[in-house]
Parts: structure tokens; C-alpha cells; sequence
């Protein structure tokens, strides 16, 4: 669901580009145009392409409520694409794929009047998202520096190393070496991460260390990861109208890969 920020619901290819280009850049950050619709015959689209190559993601999208009413067919999409690559999650950067095909979107209205874009249908498609492993372990880096510094304490040297478990598992150990002031100790955590047949995701993390510095590290952050080792998210669950989650996969080389097959 998309909220279009206008009460209108666009009636042309080039109102329904401009108003998702406007509706997208409430959390994206990007030079140039994001959205082009391509189409012979409005409301019946030969393609919508949203390009993200290097947009940033400061801070999470915006909740959208559901829309008020029943939602009303709208427009259909022979495809549509999102790629981006070199974008930025808060400082991480990876690359994501979205392709859906023969795609249904109803119109809606959300609490505040404006139009409704929800994505209905679609026969099939797939989303890949791909971070490397030597830019995931340089981020963890960056931020574990920002948060040490803020206690005295300083990072010399972060190691990061996952691997694939099965096709729907990964294993990670994170290696940790630090400083404050004489005093050195290293920090590891280890974690794993499994999709279940349902696509119920479910996290495992633990710190375990030495010496003054890494046990008030891991005091700290065992407490966080117990909440999150109870939590449980499932791809199935996501609000995508008759879209069901087909397929997940992990697979993991230089760079750490997601996979999702969806379809109506």
C-alpha cells in the first residue's frame, strides 16, 4: 500500500509516474527521476520502473494505514520492476531486485482522504536483495565504533564471516578486538538465522567474552538478543493482498543473497 498524497487518483501514465515519483521520495533519497510508466493504453500499463541506483534510507518508510473503504480495481501492468543498485540502508549498502508480472493494483482511500495505491494481484515474481560480506562487516564496523566511542572504548579491529547452512539457514560469527586505555579484550558473537518451511523466520544470537571491557559488552548486548532470539517473523505474513510467498532462499559467496518467489 502506498499512500499518493493526493486526493485525486491519477488519470494518466504521466500524473501516476509524477505522483508515485512524489509518494516515494517521503523516505527515499535520490537524484533524478525514480518512476517512468510506460504505457499504449491507460490504465493498462506495458511497464512501471522504479529505479533506485544509489538512493539513501535514512530512516524507515512511513506506516500507511489501510484504506478506509474497499479498494476498486485500477490498473493493470504487463511488469513491474524495481531495481536499485549501490543503495544505502542507514549506512549499509546492497543491491535489490523486485520483477512482478501481470500485476493488479486497486485504488483506495487512506484516513486522511488522499488516494490509495495497493498492489492486488500479481501471476508471478521474485526479490533479491545482495549485500557483500566485506561492506556488511565495514558497516557493523562504522556503527560498533560510533556506539563504543560514546564509552571510552575504542574498535581496533572488527571480523565478520557468515555461511550458508542449508538453503534456507546461515551461520555468522562476528570477532571483535578492543580497547580502553591498557586494557584489551576480544568480543565474539555468534548467530544463526533459519527460514522454516512455513517462512517463519527465527534469530539466534550470543555474546560471549573476556576481561572487564567484553564482559560489560556482552552484559549489555545479551539482554537485546534474547528479546530478539523470542521474536518470530514469517514472509507469509505480509500484507500482500492475494500475493502468497512461494519460495525463500539464502545463499551466501563474497555477498549474502535473499530470495523470494511470490504469485497469486
Amino acid at each position: 500500500m502506498l499512500s499518493l498524497l493526493h486526493k485525486d487518483f491519477p488519470s494518466s501514465q504521466d500524473e501516476l509516474a509524477q505522483a508515485l515519483d512524489k509518494a516515494l521520495r517521503r523516505f527515499v533519497h535520490k537524484e533524478g527521476s525514480i518512476v517512468d510508466v510506460r504505457a499504449r493504453v491507460f490504465p493498462y500499463l506495458d511497464e512501471i520502473v522504479m529505479n533506485l541506483d544509489g538512493a539513501r534510507f535514512d530512516s524507515p518508510p512511513p506506516i500507511v494505514s489501510p484504506a478506509v473503504n474497499q479498494t476498486l480495481p485500477a490498473l493493470e501492468a504487463a511488469l513491474v520492476t524495481l531495481g536499485g543498485r549501490n543503495v544505502s540502508i542507514r549506512g549499509l549498502p546492497l543491491n535489490l531486485r523486485v520483477e512482478a508480472r501481470d500485476v493488479v493494483l486497486h485504488k483506495g482511500t487512506d484516513t486522511n482522504g488522499d488516494a490509495m495505491l495497493v498492489l492486488h494481484k500479481a501471476r508471478d515474481g521474485q526479490l533479491a536483495i545482495l549485500v557483500g560480506q566485506l561492506e556488511l562487516e565495514k558497516a557493523i564496523a562504522q556503527i560498533g565504533a560510533q556506539e563504543a566511542d560514546r564509552h571510552g572504548i575504542a574498535l581496533e579491529q572488527v571480523r565478520l564471516a557468515i555461511r550458508a547452512r542449508g538453503p534456507r539457514s546461515l551461520a555468522v560469527d562476528l570477532h571483535v578486538q578492543a580497547r580502553k586505555f591498557l586494557l584489551r579484550a576480544r568480543i565474539d558473537i555468534s548467530g544463526q538465522v533459519d527460514i522454516g518451511e512455513s517462512f517463519a523466520t527465527k534469530i539466534f544470537l550470543k555474546c560471549k567474552s573476556d576481561g572487564a571491557i567484553g564482559s560489560l559488552a556482552c552484559n549489555a548486548l545479551n539482554p537485546i538478543f534474547e528479546r530478539l532470539n523470542e521474536k518470530r517473523f514469517s514472509f507469509a505474513s505480509l500484507p500482500l493482498g492475494e500475493i502468497q510467498v512461494r519460495d525463500v532462499r539464502l545463499a551466501v559467496a563474497n555477498t549474502v543473497e535473499l530470495t523470494a518467489d511470490f504469485g497469486s
